[in-house]
């Protein structure tokens, strides 16, 4: 199984310049645990729940502060093309579960974001099933 077949498309991107409280907002909308952030067209990282809760709120950042400081870099990525099992082994290594997913290496433009639940919803055997299981041992 390839990631293009199990990937969310069409990803909304958020600013550097969005401040917390804009950026949890639109993450609560579009109930999206990742967002891809751009800085003049440029992918320049990515902010995810988990950073708003560890780098903002118990930071005591203020919600009208800018997301830049709170940042996750550098940004995985995996490609539109790329097998699940490669990601997920990826995944794991990285001790994530969701990725940027961009459409090919030579222009590297966002194509959309996979998670292990995107994976596990479309999970056909019992291997890719262990390395989802695997993938998620870091969260205790």
């Amino acid at each position: 199984m390839y990631i293009h077949e199990v990937m969310t498309k069409n990803s909304v991107i958020l600013s550097s310049s969005a401040t917390v409280k804009e950026t949890a907002h639109k993450m609560a909308q579009m109930k999206a645990g990742l967002m891809p952030v751009y800085d003049n067209d440029k992918l320049v990282g990515i902010v995810t729940d988990r950073d708003l809760v560890i780098n903002a709120v118990a930071k005591g950042i203020s919600l009208d502060d800018s997301i830049s400081p709170i940042l996750s870099e550098p940004v995985l990525y995996c490609f539109k093309d790329d097998d699940t099992d490669t990601v997920l082994a990826n995944m794991s290594k990285n001790e994530v579960q969701r990725l940027v997913v961009l459409d090919n290496e030579e222009s590297k433009q966002l194509a959309g974001v996979v998670s292990v639940g995107d994976i596990a919803s479309k999970c056909e055997n019992s291997d890719t099933a262990k390395s989802i299981v695997d993938c998620c041992k870091h969260y205790h």
